[in-house]
C-alpha cells in the first residue's frame, strides 16, 4: 500500500540551496503531492522550469500569483502587490532585515544585475509566478530567464517536512 502511495500520490524531495531560507533550509526532506492540485497564492511548490540551467533539476518556490492575477513588484520597498493588494509576507521579514542591516537601508529586493522579467504584468493562462522566500538569493520568476512558469511543470505542493523537524510548512 505504501509503495502505491509513493508511486502515484506522494514524492519525497530534498531541498538543495538557500532560496527558501528561513522557511526551508538546505537538506530538508519534504513530502509533496500533485493529486487534484490547483495552485494558490502562498503555496510552496516544486516545479521544473522550462528555462533552467539544469533542466533535470526542479526548484522549490512559493506561488505569488496565478493565472489572470495582476502583479506589481516594488523592489525598493520589498513589497509585492497582487490585484492591487500588498501581500502579507511574514516569511521574508528575517531575510529583509538581514539584507538591510548588512548592506544598508537602501538595499533593494534582488538589487542585482540579473535581467528582470517585468515589475508589472498579468499572469498568463495556465501560468504561475513564483518567488523564493530568500529574495536576494533566489533565481525565480523575477528573472528574465524564467518569468512565469507553466502549471503543467508543477511536480507538486509541499505537504509537510519529514526531516529535520517533522511538521507542516507555511
Amino acid at each position: 500500500m505504501m509503495m502505491v502511495l509513493f508511486l502515484f500520490v506522494f514524492r519525497l524531495v530534498t531541498v538543495d540551496g538557500d532560496s527558501m531560507r528561513t522557511t526551508l533550509t538546505d537538506g530538508d526532506k519534504l513530502i509533496i503531492s500533485n493529486l487534484f492540485y490547483t495552485p494558490e497564492t502562498g503555496d510552496i511548490i516544486v516545479i521544473k522550469p522550462e528555462n533552467h540551467d539544469d533542466a533535470d533539476e526542479p526548484i522549490i518556490k512559493r506561488v505569488i500569483a496565478t493565472e489572470g492575477q495582476k502583479v506589481f513588484i516594488d523592489y525598493d520597498n520589498w513589497a509585492v502587490y497582487v490585484d492591487g493588494i500588498k501581500l502579507d509576507e511574514p516569511y521574508i521579514v528575517d531575510m529583509m532585515t538581514y539584507e538591510k542591516e548588512r548592506f544598508g537601508e537602501d538595499k533593494a529586493m534582488n538589487g542585482t544585475n540579473v535581467p528582470k522579467y517585468k515589475n508589472e504584468f498579468t499572469v498568463g493562462k495556465d501560468k504561475v509566478f513564483v518567488m523564493g522566500d530568500n529574495r536576494n538569493n533566489s533565481k525565480d520568476s523575477r528573472s528574465a530567464d524564467y518569468g512565469e512558469m507553466g502549471v503543467n511543470r508543477i511536480l507538486g505542493k509541499v505537504i509537510f517536512r519529514l526531516m529535520p523537524n517533522f511538521g507542516g510548512v507555511d
